[in-house]
């Protein structure tokens, strides 16, 4: 149904090719998101970096965890900032393909590669929502899992051998 909705001529868009309100709409609702989980994901990256303690030799298991998580959510804040930066690329494209659209009016393959795109980033945008919920919930697992290895990452107990 949104999709019907997307195409040319229809209440998605607007008559002069100006904007499709049906993915203004949704990217009004996750961008906000995607910038609100990217921060989060940042600190909780640094948070985790400031519990490395010094290098030491032996006893790291617990420092490796904290360097995987470290890694882990490293990769979903580069994720989600490529997927924030992707959102503002799709405005670039779209007004160029509407400009040759009203440049070129009776090239009817400039609309129909419009409407490509505008649904195109609508898929991308459900996409992300659930890759969204996806992410959330490995990060908890992860932080959840491991939230003493990273508190603590070397154990307390030393053996005197003198």
């Amino acid at each position: 149904a949104v999709v019907g909705r997307l195409g040319t001529g229809s209440s998605g868009i607007n008559a002069e090719y100006g904007q499709n309100t049906v993915v203004n709409e949704v990217t009004s609702i996750i961008h906000p998101e995607i910038r609100e989980a990217s921060e989060y994901f940042g600190k909780i990256k640094m948070w985790i970096q400031l519990q490395v303690p010094k290098i030491e030799d032996g006893n790291n298991f617990g420092v490796s965890i904290q360097e995987d998580t470290i890694s882990e959510v490293g990769g979903y804040f580069e994720y989600l900032r490529s997927a924030f930066d992707e959102c503002y690329r799709y405005h670039g494209t779209r007004g160029k393909i509407a400009s040759k659209v009203m440049k070129y009016p009776s090239l009817d393959d400039y609309a129909q590669y419009l409407c490509e795109v505008d649904c195109k980033q609508f898929q991308l945008i459900r996409i992300l929502t659930n890759e969204l919920k996806m992410i959330y919930s490995c990060v908890y697992d992860i932080l959840n899992k491991n939230s003493e290895k990273i508190k603590q990452p070397r154990s307390q107990t030393s053996i005197n051998l003198y």
